[in-house]
């Protein structure tokens, strides 16, 4: 009985220190030079991201783009708002659910893209959210790629010869 409960206190032990060292840091997502970010604060737990980047294209153009990111990178039932450029999802981690909410401004000659994701319990998410953003990230530069092309190809067709 006691090597049992030896064994479950280091288990707890290891799982404490593992919670530890693969929790999101927040200070790897810092905010790139724009506008504040309007969405909520995270908590001082680590299971949380919340960021701001810049691109150089219309508002309109980013929130069509975050939202394709959004259903590539498997979201569940993305609830947009047009008119606010509002964007926010449900991601399931196993069995539990975290949520992401995506705000897109005109800033400057281009538009600013607010972005929070955070697990809904516990304290530590074991990266969980960080990663999740990085795909997020990824997956709009890609859509951001293909539409820039896209309006290349139309501009080349339609200019005179």
């Amino acid at each position: 009985m006691r090597k049992a409960l030896l064994l479950l206190a280091l288990v707890l032990a290891g799982g404490l220190v593992a919670s530890r060292l693969l929790t999101t840091d927040p200070a790897a997502f810092p905010p790139e030079d724009g506008p504040p970010n309007p969405l909520p604060s995270c908590p001082d737990s680590p299971n949380c991201v919340r960021t701001t980047w810049v691109y150089a294209v219309g508002a309109d153009t980013l929130f069509t783009a975050a939202r394709a990111a959004l259903e590539v990178t498997g979201a569940e039932g993305v609830v947009a708002d047009a008119a606010a450029r509002r964007l926010d999802a449900v991601y399931r981690a196993g069995v539990f659910r975290d949520d992401v909410a995506a705000l897109v401004e005109p800033y400057g000659d281009g538009a600013a893209l607010h972005l929070r994701s955070a697990s809904r319990v516990g304290y530590s998410d074991l990266g969980v959210n960080g990663r999740r953003v990085r795909r997020i990230r990824d997956a709009l530069q890609d859509v951001l790629q293909d539409v820039l092309q896209d309006v290349l190809q139309d501009a080349l067709a339609t200019a005179p010869r």
